[in-house]
């Protein structure tokens, strides 16, 4: 009989050993107040010892992040030089291009539809900003930047070098897009 107690004990022993940490791992969620279930969330309840009453939810513990649900679109932003009617230098663009060659050839196009003479290209931008200053003299300078406070500085410089009274003309824009799903 003492044999097979012991086999019985170690076997009840065994059981114990190996349900314990399946009832140990399980996490004990809380309640927490909530404006509404949000993503990975679910609405358990309501405290209705305020008012009005808070609901509380819950974390999810199967909720899995689905990631972005997008990609971003690089664009791209050109600038054509040009001489106006009365002969003094001037400008066109073309920005959020999907390429290099369709912005180029856009500011192009906006130089020659617009009656302007010599056009030739000037700079070009990848998901920044052209920021065009004039001086005193006329003169028309410009330059890219990462966004509109750096191409406007660059282009300032770029102006101060050789031109006094430099003011700023316009700052275009050319930023990646994001393109949800």
């Amino acid at each position: 009989m003492p044999t097979m107690l012991a086999t019985l004990l170690r076997s009840l022993a065994l059981g114990l050993a190996l349900a314990l940490p399946s009832l140990l791992a399980t996490p004990a969620l809380a309640l927490f107040p909530c404006n509404g279930p949000g993503p990975g969330q679910y609405l358990v309840g309501m405290d209705n010892s305020t008012t009005p009453p808070t609901p509380l939810c819950e974390v999810d513990p199967n909720y899995v992040d689905p990631g972005p649900s997008g990609y971003w679109v690089e664009r791209f932003g050109a600038i054509a030089w040009g001489t106006d009617a009365s002969g003094r230098p001037t400008y066109a663009w073309y920005v959020n291009a999907s390429s290099f060659a369709e912005a180029e050839n856009g500011a192009m196009n906006a130089c020659l539809s617009s009656g302007f003479s010599n056009c030739h290209l000037g700079p070009s931008v990848a998901n920044g900003s052209l920021a065009l200053v004039v001086g005193k003299d006329g003169t028309i300078y410009a330059d890219i930047g990462g966004d509109n406070g750096q191409a406007r500085r660059k282009a300032m410089r770029l102006c101060k070098k050789t031109s006094k009274g430099c003011k700023l003309e316009e700052v275009l824009e050319s930023p990646a897009a994001w393109v949800s799903y």
